[in-house]
């Protein structure tokens, strides 16, 4: 059975660059789990680098896109958001010289 959970921590990425920016999806590491639609929340924890932004983003088509405001943090805190789509990706960027290392990041599905 496929875990529709995300629970990761920013330092375990080998795809952000040495600045703590970059693209975390379903092939990256860590991975952004698929979602299977429906309604979620997006968390996140830890200390957030001057100018650091965390951007949930779902697959429309063939371009990710935000998904709304909600899901653009730039301070600790979270949201709840629903998506039809199933591909799911977290864009970090903002870093300057600061790495994401202490930035904690849940993707849940929500009970039904």
């Amino acid at each position: 059975m496929a875990s529709y959970i995300t629970n990761i921590n920013l330092a375990s990425s080998s795809t952000l660059n040495s600045d703590g920016n970059g693209t975390l999806n379903s092939s990256s590491t860590p991975a952004i789990n698929k979602t299977k639609g429906g309604d979620y929340c997006f968390l996140a924890s830890g200390t957030f680098g001057s100018g650091r932004t965390l951007t949930l983003q779902h697959k429309v088509g063939d371009t990710f896109v935000t998904i709304g405001s909600d899901t653009v943090l730039t301070a600790p805190g979270g949201c709840v958001f629903t998506s039809t789509q199933s591909d799911i990706q977290l864009v970090v960027s903002g870093g300057s010289g600061d790495s994401a290392d202490n930035l904690n990041v849940v993707i849940s599905p929500l009970p039904e």
